[in-house]
């Protein structure tokens, strides 16, 4: 790693700060930024605690033209007030709302596969490490497909070969499992012990579907309380205990990826049909009842329900959970980002908690590059863009009631792959065509800013803007566990911006926010 001094205008003020730029960077001409390159020479890694230092500022900067969280301090005597700054901020730090639960991203097919391509099992280590380590982005959730899901190679259930197996006699785990999960995950376990594993379901074997396929539109067959509806929660409780052999337990479920998308005609890949009354008669039913027999009723296991798009996230919740026996068995709602970055969408986050304020929300899935009209569909390398829409709708969410923010793949090829129906995206980091080197996206570090900061326990507290606009600014504002005041923010706009601080210490500062770039900034009360 080399170091160097760098000069950071501070409100009026100039000052030196040291700081560490560790990135080994490599420039494409089509994107607008840069990504870090990971071999077995070199590979950066992230800051390492303590984040906070006494009586001064932290602050870690990533942006498009340079830095990738690097950081810096500040002296709280060098701290200076621009009474004409662009933005005046009061925080409230006895005013506080939800908990954090934390941050991750998916053990799919495709990322073990893309992880066993590379050449070293150093390199593979690494990129765990740079996932879930302490000098990584120190991923505390992990989402894991049961069975196939649409970045598999392959579509596969876990009992495929004899219908109607309604003992589940032949549930197996699928050499997939032991390939590509199961021993990236136990990496994990060992760079963190308290990762929070989240199961989620794409399609049940196909004879226990309407359509007998495991792609597009279909439901279960016969109705709540029938032995096809009593299998299917069964087949995913030996899921979990098939799991459990394999010293691996999980801490949420949530019964069905994206449930709407098995009720539309021509859908492409993995899913099955759940509407939020099929849903609600399920859980009341089948699967709550069979979960609690098993021994993972609440007080085990998190039950989260819908697992799909904002747009539709409170009329679902509110289909469940207005049923008081549905909703005994309910921990929380799982929500998906692709429904857009609009104030009405978000909103929706509100109604749920503003409904339902005993469940907890967590967004379970995003990722860039999905949508296959765009010309920049799957993977763009050094895209800075994706960075600011990553943390802007982490804060988003964070800012209506979400507990954590979890990433779709943790690693992806050269197309954003593989996917068995040709649905490329982006990933933070996506492993080179030869399997010789691995490269952290801009994404990677966005999301890294909040959490490497906000620990399980951090409190949201309340933030008012007293003067100016924020537009194309967003931000966040937190207490950790240890008493850090932690704020991130993300400036879109091409020209600096000057915030105010009010209430963050004894008096007022003023710090100045550059062009396109993401900041988290620490200061312990």
């Amino acid at each position: 790693m080399f170091t160097k001094i760098v000069t950071f205008i501070l409100s009026l003020n100039l000052i030196f700060i040291s700081g560490s730029f560790g990135c080994q960077l490599k420039k494409y001409q089509e994107t607008d930024s840069f990504v870090c390159v990971c071999n077995k020479e070199y590979c950066d890694s992230l800051p390492v605690e303590p984040y906070s230092s006494p009586k001064s500022l932290t602050i870690f900067t990533s942006d498009k033209s340079y830095y990738r969280l690097t950081k810096s301090f500040v002296p709280e005597s060098d701290l200076k007030l621009n009474q004409s700054s662009d933005i005046k901020v009061t925080l409230n730090v006895y005013d506080r709302f939800q908990s954090i639960i934390g941050f991750g991203g998916a053990f799919t097919d495709a990322s073990g596969i893309n992880i066993n391509r590379l050449t070293s099992d150093a390199l593979k280590d690494r990129l765990i490490a740079d996932y879930f380590g302490k000098d990584g982005a120190e991923y505390n959730i992990g989402r894991v497909p049961i069975g196939g899901a649409d970045f598999s190679d392959r579509i596969y259930s876990y009992d495929d070969d004899v219908e109607d197996d309604f003992e589940l006699k032949h549930f197996a785990l699928a050499a997939d499992d032991y390939d590509y999960k199961i021993n990236y995950i136990k990496k994990a376990q060992q760079l963190n012990s308290n990762i929070k594993l989240l199961a989620t379901p794409w399609a049940p074997p196909k004879w226990l579907k309407t359509s007998n396929k495991s792609e597009g539109l279909g439901i279960l067959k016969g109705e709540p309380g029938s032995i096809y509806w009593k299998t299917y929660a069964n087949y995913l409780i030996k899921f979990l205990e098939s799991y459990k052999e394999n010293s691996i337990e999980f801490w949420g479920l949530t019964p069905q990826n994206e449930p709407l998308t098995g009720l539309m005609p021509y859908y492409s890949f993995n899913t099955m049909g759940f509407s939020s009354y099929m849903m609600r008669d399920f859980i009341k039913k089948d699967l709550g009842p069979a979960l609690k027999a098993a021994g993972y009723g609440l007080d085990k296991l998190e039950l989260l329900l819908y697992d799909h798009n904002t747009d539709e996230v409170y009329s679902f919740a509110r289909g469940v959970l207005s049923d008081k026996d549905a909703a005994s068995y309910v921990s929380g709602v799982a929500y998906h980002w692709y429904a857009g970055p609009y104030k009405y969408v978000y909103d929706n986050l509100n109604k749920v908690h503003d409904a339902f304020p005993q469940y907890f929300l967590l967004s379970t899935e995003a990722c860039e590059g999905w949508i296959r009209s765009d010309p920049d569909a799957g993977v763009t390398l050094g895209n800075w863009t994706r960075a600011e829409t990553y943390a802007s709708d982490v804060i988003e969410g964070l800012n209506r009631w979400s507990t954590g923010w979890v990433d779709w793949n943790l690693a992806l090829n050269m197309e954003g792959g593989p996917n068995w129906v040709k649905n490329y995206v982006d990933a933070p980091i996506i492993v080179s065509d030869d399997g010789s080197e691995y490269y952290k996206q801009p994404m990677y570090y966005s999301l890294a800013h909040f959490s490497k900061f906000l620990k399980p326990g951090s409190q949201r507290i309340h933030h008012r803007i007293d003067k100016g606009r924020m537009d194309g600014v967003k931000m966040t504002t937190f207490v950790t566990p240890t008493n850090d005041l932690v704020i991130v923010v993300v400036n879109t706009n091409k020209e600096s911006v000057q915030i105010t601080f009010n209430g963050a210490g004894p008096s007022k500062f003023t710090l100045e926010f550059g062009p396109n770039s993401i900041k988290t900034i620490i200061k312990p009360l």
